[in-house]
C-alpha cells in the first residue's frame, strides 16, 4: 500500500510546500486511496518522494491532526481516523462565538433546516429509523426529569429525525452543531419549563412522520420551533442570557 502511494505522488510547485503536502494527503484521504485505519508513509519516505524536509512534513500532519483526520501512534506511525466531524465542530463553536452570533440566530437556522428535513422524513424514513425515534421520544416520556438527559434526549430526537432524512448532509449538520444545540435546548429548559407540553410537539411530529405526511411532519416541526422561539422571547424580556 504505502509504495504504491509513494509512487504516485505528484512533484511539488513553488507554492507553499506544507500546504501542498497537506491537499496530497488529505485527498489520499478523502479519496479512499488511503482508508481508516492505514499508516500514512514514514516521515523519512514522504520526505525522499516530495525533496523536502522533515518540518513541512511535520507541519503538514499537524494540520491533519488538527482536522481530525490523522493522530500520531507512538512507536506505529501516523494512523488515518475520521474524527473530521468531531474537528468540525470544534472549529465552528469557536467562529460563532468569535462571530458574536445570538440565541436568535441559531433559533432563525434552526427552523431554515429543521422543517425542511423533517418533511424529508416523512417521506424517506424506514420502519427501523421511526422506531428510533419512537424509543428516544418515550424515553423522553419515561425516563425521571432531569435537565441535562432530557436535553440529551432532545438531541437525539432530532438528529434522529436528521438521519432519517436521507440526506447526508443535514444529519452532519446537526451532529457538527451538537454542542451549540445542546446548548440551545438547555437555555429554553428554563424553570418553568413543561416537559409534557415538549412531548406533545414532539408526539404530534412523530404521529406526521410515521403516517408519512410531509406537509404536517413540516407544520409539526414548524410549531414545536415557534414554541421554542416563544420561551427564547421571554426569556430574553427577562434578561436571561446564554
Amino acid at each position: 500500500m504505502t509504495s504504491k502511494i509513494l509512487n504516485s505522488l505528484p512533484h511539488l510547485a513553488n507554492d507553499s510546500v506544507t500546504k501542498q503536502v497537506t491537499d496530497i494527503l488529505s485527498d489520499l484521504i478523502v479519496t479512499g486511496k488511503i482508508v481508516e485505519g492505514d499508516f500514512l508513509p514514514t516521515e523519512e519516505d514522504l520526505c525522499h518522494e516530495f525533496g523536502i524536509g522533515r518540518s513541512s512534513v511535520r507541519e503538514a500532519i499537524k494540520t491533519l491532526e488538527s482536522r481530525g483526520m490523522v493522530r500520531k501512534l507512538h512507536g506505529k506511525g501516523v494512523e488515518v481516523i475520521d474524527e473530521s466531524a468531531k474537528a468540525t465542530t470544534e472549529m465552528l463553536h469557536i467562529s460563532l462565538r468569535m462571530k458574536k452570533t445570538t440565541v436568535r440566530d441559531f433559533m432563525e437556522f434552526r427552523k431554515s433546516m429543521e422543517i425542511k428535513m423533517t418533511e424529508m422524513a416523512a417521506c424517506r424514513a424506514t420502519s427501523e429509523q421511526v422506531k428510533t425515534i419512537e424509543e428516544v421520544l418515550e424515553k423522553m416520556k419515561t425516563d425521571e426529569y432531569r435537565l441535562e438527559t432530557f436535553a440529551d434526549y432532545d438531541f437525539m430526537f432530532h438528529k434522529s429525525i436528521a438521519d432519517a432524512s436521507g440526506n447526508k448532509v443535514f444529519s452532519l449538520m446537526m451532529e457538527t452543531i451538537r454542542p451549540m444545540l445542546y446548548s440551545h435546548i438547555i437555555y429554553t429548559l428554563n424553570p418553568n419549563f413543561n416537559p409534557e407540553l415538549s412531548n406533545h410537539f414532539h408526539e404530534t411530529i412523530l404521529e406526521a412522520i410515521k403516517a408519512k405526511d410531509p406537509n404536517a411532519a413540516s407544520a409539526a416541526m414548524a410549531a414545536h420551533l415557534v414554541g421554542t422561539k416563544s420561551i427564547i422571547d421571554e426569556l430574553e424580556s427577562a434578561n436571561v442570557t446564554l
